[in-house]
């Protein structure tokens, strides 16, 4: 028997209502279970779960690495020494070009005397041609006095006067005297004819010198110019090179060409720190040898004074003594060095003061080759100015500056004095340079091309070689 489906259904409806019940509430509790415990539990990253392994390097890269860096090192290191090689470059066209300034000038000073020599020996020269034409004269003179006196007639005619044979003997003694002084006008006529020969002699080889000397001091002129351009074209292209170094020290080192350039100069001051560190221990130095010097002078001139002032006391004892007890008058003895030196203890007569003075008032005057003022100098040109105002005449040549002074040793410097630097040390046929000094192991010079006129450490540079006193 069928089952009505109406009633069938009812059943269905009703028995999955109750079972949807419980259903629920299992399903409410399970959930409840399961976000309690869900919440209970942390939070973890979905990696978490599965970590990824390490990236761990091949040795081959690490040696690469290696290789870089080292390659870095090894570029930021030679960009380095390029920068340094490239301010020595810049001072070592600065000593050439010095030193081709110096020669140009030591050129016009052997012109200059080549010019005055030739002058002389051409003065020389026309005196003995006016000496010896006078001399031709005059033996010209006494061949036709001998002849319209000569003849047998004029020789007896003194016989035949009141006097008679004296005048005869008068007349040959005049003979004979007439005879020695054409003799000897006749030798110095020839002696002038000889000097006169020689004369002329050197004045040809005093012009063929002046050429040679003009050629030389063109040449000179023309390898200073060289020397000059040369240094003005590095400095342009150095400035360049030393802007792109720095750019590339700055990609290297991975830091801003700013902070690059800074390191740099910082670099360099400090090199240019260390070296006046050592100038100025090397002038100390040389102070206190000038000051032991002259402590010896000094204590050397009171045991002379002290020994003159015994020697004054014995003698006027041994006055009064034979003077019966009376005091003689005292004789004053002029002091040791009272030579008109102005107290400067210069040979000249100068005063130091005033050559120092002199050339203070020139700092900061750019340097020009060749120049002896009022606002341009070379090294040579500020010394010969200064000493000029000192009543002293120098040449404008350092080498033969040297040759017309005093020579004195580095010890015995006082200020005034010269100091020259040479590129032989014993040869002062090669002096280039010339500074003057001023004391305190300091001087004064015109050092070279975009320098001004400064003071600096007697040792800033290289050491001096030659010294010496106007």
């Amino acid at each position: 028997m069928r089952t009505p489906l109406r009633a069938t259904s009812g059943e269905r409806v009703g028995s999955t209502g109750k079972t949807g019940r419980a259903g629920k509430a299992l399903l409410s509790g399970v959930l409840a279970i399961c976000l309690a415990a869900t919440m209970a539990m942390p939070t973890l990253p979905a990696e978490a779960a599965k970590p990824k392994p390490p990236v761990i390097p091949s040795k081959a890269a690490v040696e690469r690495a290696k290789q870089a860096a080292a390659s870095k090192a090894g570029q930021v290191a030679t960009i380095e020494r390029q920068l340094a090689a490239a301010n020595a470059r810049l001072e070592q066209l600065g000593i050439q070009s010095g030193i081709a300034d110096e020669a140009y000038n030591g050129a016009v000073y052997r012109l200059q005397q080549a010019q005055a020599e030739a002058t002389a020996a051409a003065a020389r020269a026309k005196e003995a041609e006016q000496t010896l034409a006078t001399q031709r004269a005059q033996i010209g003179r006494f061949a036709a006095a001998s002849y319209q006196g000569g003849g047998d007639v004029a020789k007896i005619a003194p016989l035949f006067t009141a006097n008679g044979p004296q005048d005869l003997l008068d007349s040959a003694g005049a003979a004979r005297s007439v005879s020695a002084a054409m003799q000897g006008s006749y030798l110095r006529f020839s002696a002038t004819q000889v000097m006169t020969n020689l004369f002329k002699v050197q004045a040809d080889q005093a012009v063929v010198k002046v050429k040679k000397a003009t050629d030389e001091a063109a040449a000179a002129k023309k390898a200073a110019e060289d020397a000059e351009a040369a240094q003005s074209a590095a400095v342009t292209a150095i400035g360049v090179q030393r802007t792109k170094s720095i750019a590339q020290l700055a990609v290297l080192q991975n830091i801003s060409v700013q902070v690059a350039a800074q390191r740099q100069r910082g670099l360099e001051e400090l090199a240019r720190q260390r070296a006046a560190a050592l100038a100025a221990k090397k002038a100390a130095e040389l102070k206190r040898r000038i000051a032991a010097r002259e402590a010896a002078e000094r204590r050397a001139e009171a045991a002379e004074r002290a020994r003159e002032a015994a020697e004054e006391a014995r003698e006027e004892k041994e006055e009064q003594k034979q003077n019966h007890g009376k005091k003689p008058p005292k004789h004053h003895k002029p002091k040791p060095g009272n030579d008109g030196n102005n107290g400067g203890g210069h040979s000249s007569g100068g005063s130091a003061r005033d050559a120092i003075n002199f050339a203070l008032k020139q700092l900061g005057d750019m340097y020009l080759w060749g120049a002896t003022g009022p606002s341009r100098w070379d090294c040579s040109g500020l010394v010969m100015g200064a000493w000029e105002r000192a009543g002293v005449q120098l040449p404008h040549y350092s080498a033969a500056q040297y040759e017309q002074i005093q020579h004195i040793n580095e010890d015995d410097l006082r200020p005034g004095d010269l100091i020259f630097w040479a590129t032989d040390p014993n040869d002062p046929a090669t002096i280039h340079h010339v500074a003057m000094y001023i004391g305190n192991g300091q001087m004064i010079h015109a050092p070279r091309t975009g320098k001004p006129v400064q003071i600096a450490s007697v040792y800033y540079w290289i050491p001096p070689n030659f010294f010496g006193r106007p």
